[in-house]
C-alpha cells in the first residue's frame, strides 16, 4: 500500500492489494528468481505488507530491503521492534548493491523516471541481477485516482518496454493485469467527464467492503491474475489496468 493511502491501522486489505501480490509472488516463484539466498530491495515498498509476504517466501539467508522516502522515524522503529528476520525498512537510498530489485508501481510517481531507472539500475543493482516493474497502463486511462497518489503519468506497453531497455535491462516476461477493471475505470473516466470530481478519494487504504463481498472480489481477482500469469509467462500480452515486466540486467 502507498503510504499515501495509509489511514492508520488496516482492518483489512483491499482485494485489489491482495490480488496483485498474490500475482507477484507467484510469478516470481514461477520463474525461478525466490531459490537462492540473494539480497533484495523494494523501491517504494509502503507500508511494507508486499514486503512481508515475499520475505515468508524466500530462503532464511535472504536479505529484503524496504525503502521508501516516505518513511517517518516511528515506522523505522516500528519495523525494527516487529523482529522479522532478514527484513528492514530505510527511509535513506540505499549504497550497497543487490540481486533482485522489485520496483512495483513506482515509477510513475518520479517526474524524470529515465533517470531514477537508469541510476537505480546502474548503482544499486549487481551484474545479471533481476528487476520486477509494474506501472498504471494507458494515459487515456489518467483519472482522479492517478491524481490523488501523485502519478505523473501512465504508461503504454510498449512505451515501458523502452524505457527498460534503454535503462539497460532486457525483458524476459511481461503482460497486463486487472483486465476486468479496465472498463470500470473506462466507465469513471467517462463520468469524471460529466460529472467533475470535486474531491479525491483515498485510495485502498480506506477499502469499506463488507466479508463477504471482500471475499468475492478477492477470489475473482486472484482467479483473473492466475490467467494473466499463464498468458504473460506464454509470450501473450493482454491489455490490462497494470503492466508488468520482469527484466535482467542486459550482458547477465
Amino acid at each position: 500500500m502507498d503510504l499515501t493511502e495509509r489511514q492508520g491501522s488496516v482492518a483489512q486489505r483491499h482485494p485489489w492489494e491482495v490480488a496483485r501480490a498474490e500475482f507477484f509472488l507467484q510469478l516470481l516463484k514461477r520463474c525461478g528468481v525466490l531459490q537462492t539466498g540473494d539480497d533484495w530491495l523494494d523501491v517504494g515498498s509502503g507500508d511494507a505488507w508486499f514486503g512481508t509476504q515475499l520475505r515468508r517466501l524466500l530462503p532464511r539467508e535472504a536479505e529484503l530491503t524496504c525503502w521508501d522516502i516516505n518513511y517517518t522515524p516511528e515506522d523505522l522503529a516500528s519495523a525494527a521492534e516487529s523482529g522479522i528476520e532478514g527484513l528492514k525498512l530505510v527511509a535513506e537510498r540505499p549504497t550497497e548493491r543487490f540481486d533482485r530489485i522489485l520496483m512495483l508501481d513506482v515509477i510513475e510517481h518520479v517526474e524524470n523516471d529515465t533517470s531514477f531507472l537508469q541510476s537505480t539500475v546502474g548503482d544499486l543493482l549487481t551484474d545479471g541481477g533481476f528487476v520486477l516493474v509494474s506501472v498504471p497502463a494507458y494515459q487515456t486511462l489518467f483519472s482522479s485516482h492517478d491524481r490523488m497518489l501523485r502519478h505523473h503519468r501512465r504508461y503504454s506497453p510498449a512505451g515501458c518496454r523502452r524505457l527498460l531497455e534503454k535503462s539497460g535491462l532486457t525483458v524476459l516476461a511481461d503482460g497486463g493485469l486487472f483486465h476486468s477493471l479496465l472498463p470500470v475505470r473506462v466507465a469513471q473516466i467517462a463520468l469524471e467527464r460529466v460529472r467533475p470530481v470535486k474531491s479525491l478519494s483515498t485510495g485502498i487504504g480506506d477499502w469499506q467492503g463488507g466479508k463477504v463481498a471482500t471475499r468475492v472480489l478477492t477470489r475473482g481477482l486472484i482467479m483473473e491474475a492466475k490467467l494473466s500469469l499463464t498468458l504473460g509467462v506464454r509470450g501473450l500480452t493482454v491489455p490490462g489496468l497494470s503492466y508488468w515486466a520482469l527484466c535482467r540486467l542486459r550482458g547477465g
